[in-house]
């Protein structure tokens, strides 16, 4: 399980953001994170984590901050 403080701030300081909130959208009109950005992210994470990710499981259908979170903390 990913902590969410962790989280938010890797995800914060890739978007250039001071901080992110669930109903965040990640692309386009929202945080507007890139798609390098967001790759090195994923990258951060998984060296902070200890986890795997595989990113071709984070689709189009991943449009929000609490989206993203929740795909990579499966219940």
């Amino acid at each position: 399980m990913i902590d969410r403080a962790v989280f938010d701030a890797l995800l914060a300081r890739y978007a250039k953001a001071p901080a992110v909130s669930s109903d965040d959208i990640l692309f386009g009109s929202g945080l507007n994170i890139s798609s390098i950005a967001f790759t090195e992210f994923v990258m951060d994470l998984e060296e902070t984590t200890g986890l795997e990710i595989d990113i071709d499981d984070l689709d189009a259908s991943i449009r929000t901050v609490g989206q993203l979170y929740d795909r990579l903390n499966p219940v």
